[in-house]
């Protein structure tokens, strides 16, 4: 069992690799620390019948949250032996779905306005037991229209047979889905960029992630 496990986790980075979306050895190393914080997290908030459903955001653009999002999700498949969908809801941008070679595809808009089958929105990676959502063809101003009060119910009914759903969620700000996402979230990781630590701005949403009622996982310094 343990060779057929590290025959897997090899075969799953060389297809990664061939991608151009393997991380390198000692960045993996941190993510599967980070997937073993949230796994200790998570066994609290197993619910049979639904997902842990956890959303990565940053407070500025180019902090790196969609790397954070897909090697999270990676790092968890590879320790928890546990199907997990990454779900991208950065609207409009694609950069998950777009080095899969998937974007521009129906995904969440599409499911949350129920024009499109979980089939559909729901592609394979080359990793086992990791699957994305994309984002689908809404822009992100025409997110801020979609019916996330559905988020629960894809949970229960559409996608219950996975153990983890991370959220690559958009910038946190009002001018985002992402305040319309999170109340739905069990949990949320915080991604921020090394040189533009703003301790104001990170308290700021510490409050407004209280305010909306979801749990802070952890903190991600990136580019350090």
């Amino acid at each position: 069992m343990i060779e057929n496990t590290m025959n897997r986790d090899q075969q799953d980075r060389l297809r990664a690799k061939r991608m151009g979306i393997a991380p390198s050895a000692s960045l993996r190393r941190h993510f599967v620390a980070l997937a073993r914080q949230v796994l200790r997290w998570g066994n609290d908030k197993v619910s049979a019948g639904r997902p842990v459903t956890i959303g990565v955001t940053s407070l500025n653009v180019g902090a790196g949250k969609s790397t954070v999002s897909y090697n999270l999700s990676a790092a968890l498949c590879s320790i928890a032996r546990s199907r997990t969908l990454l779900i991208e809801s950065d609207f409009g941008q694609h950069y998950i779905t777009r080095r899969l070679g998937q974007a521009r595809s129906a995904g969440l808009s599409e499911l949350l306005i129920n024009v499109a089958e979980i089939e559909e929105v729901v592609h394979e990676t080359p990793l086992t037991d990791l699957q994305v959502m994309g984002c689908g063809r809404k822009s992100d101003q025409e997110a801020l229209e979609l019916p996330f009060d559905y988020l629960p119910d894809i949970f229960a009914e559409k996608i219950n047979e996975y153990g983890y759903a991370i959220f690559d969620l958009p910038v946190s700000n009002h001018l985002t889905a992402c305040h319309a996402i999170i109340p739905y979230l069990d949990g949320i990781i915080l991604t921020v960029e090394a040189n533009q630590i703003d301790h104001r701005q990170i308290n700021r949403f510490r409050k407004a992630a209280a305010n909306l009622g979801v749990e802070i996982v952890g903190m991600v310094i990136n580019k350090s």
